[in-house]
């Protein structure tokens, strides 16, 4: 076996999941890191008692992504793997939800792998992101001013989603495919330096390798999983928090601020975001949104004061509660002596 399989075979058991008789979706694109782990997942699914599928999105985002799909069929009709086709028009959903192209993506991806995994009666969806992913990720948010949730990058295991590579390098990767003779698609947008991702792989990663430290991936990888944990451990006692100061308001969540004011202020930025993902969600909240609203909530005259948030949301302070809930709609103005 390559040691991508000894690593695959490693996580696969340490996650606890497929078990014996259990099917496994697993996302491919037809790159060169989801080719190398439909392949191992084929190899091992005999020996580990489980089933694996294939599933492919087409996004239509380049003329030549019809090629993809037909290469991902006729890699899964050589290794035996029932796949799952699908398309989706990208461009469509980001100009309707004004957002870039790679969120929509993102976002039509997950939807499709989780309606076949339903579908299939999967019990978790494989993706092929590397250490090098985790480390690429870890620079971004950093990049970004992310908290500590966010600096944990990305998660071995969320929900239905599984990431059994997540210790694998892409020099690994590399390694077992050549070791197999298995060929790959490349995206050619992975090369496009307008994307702030593919600088920090193409440019600033080699960059930091080269003057200051040349296990660098490793190093950032092995952060994530350390602040990955912490937070885990912040959210578990946030919850805790949260459950004993929250109640429903109208449209949205009320908490009381006694029980905050009291708690540390790093649980207190981990109440406030259950809070703020269980009334409308946590798209479009930056680490900004929660240092005001962590501001109010730790200031002594907070009654009266709102805060606007990401997806026509605001917090509205009143005596000793917040509440977060769809913003007010402006009264019209209206005309002296014209009638409303």
């Amino acid at each position: 076996m390559t040691p991508l399989q000894v690593a695959l075979r490693r996580s696969l058991r340490d996650l606890g999941t497929p078990r014996a008789g259990q099917t496994l979706l697993c996302a491919l694109s037809g790159g060169p890191d989801s080719v190398a782990l439909v392949h191992a997942l084929a190899v091992a699914a005999p020996r580990m008692g489980f089933r694996v599928i294939a599933a492919h999105l087409d996004h239509r985002l380049r003329p030549d992504s019809g090629q993809d799909a037909e290469f991902c069929r006729n890699l899964c009709e050589r290794l035996g793997v029932s796949l799952h086709m699908g398309s989706a028009d990208v461009r469509l959903r980001a100009r309707r939800d004004a957002q870039g192209l790679e969120s929509a993506a993102r976002e039509e991806r997950y939807a499709f792998l989780q309606g076949v995994a339903l579908s299939q009666g999967a019990v978790a969806i494989a993706v092929a992101h590397t250490r090098d992913d985790q480390a690429e990720t870890l620079l971004l948010r950093l990049l970004r001013g992310s908290g500590s949730i966010g600096l944990g990058a990305m998660r071995a295991r969320r929900g239905l989603l599984i990431r059994p590579l997540l210790g694998v390098s892409r020099a690994r990767v590399l390694e077992h495919l050549a070791s197999h003779g298995l060929t790959w698609r490349e995206d050619p947008s992975n090369a496009d330096l307008s994307l702030l991702r593919n600088r920090v792989r193409h440019e600033l990663l080699p960059l930091l390798e080269a003057r200051f430290n040349p296990k660098l991936r490793r190093t950032l990888a092995r952060t994530a999983a350390i602040l990955a944990e912490d937070a885990a451990l912040l959210g578990a006692q946030a919850r805790v928090l949260y459950r004993s100061s929250a109640r429903r308001a109208p449209a949205g969540i009320s908490l009381e601020l006694a029980g905050l004011r009291s708690a540390p202020t790093a649980l207190v930025r981990h109440v406030l975001r259950v809070a703020l993902k269980r009334a409308g969600g946590l798209r479009g909240v930056a680490a900004i949104h929660i240092e005001r609203l962590l501001g109010l909530v730790r200031s002594k005259t907070p009654s009266g004061r709102s805060l606007p948030l990401p997806g026509g949301r605001e917090v509205r302070f009143r005596t000793n509660r917040l509440t977060i809930a769809r913003a007010a709609l402006p009264r019209p103005v209206v005309a002296p002596g014209v009638p409303a």
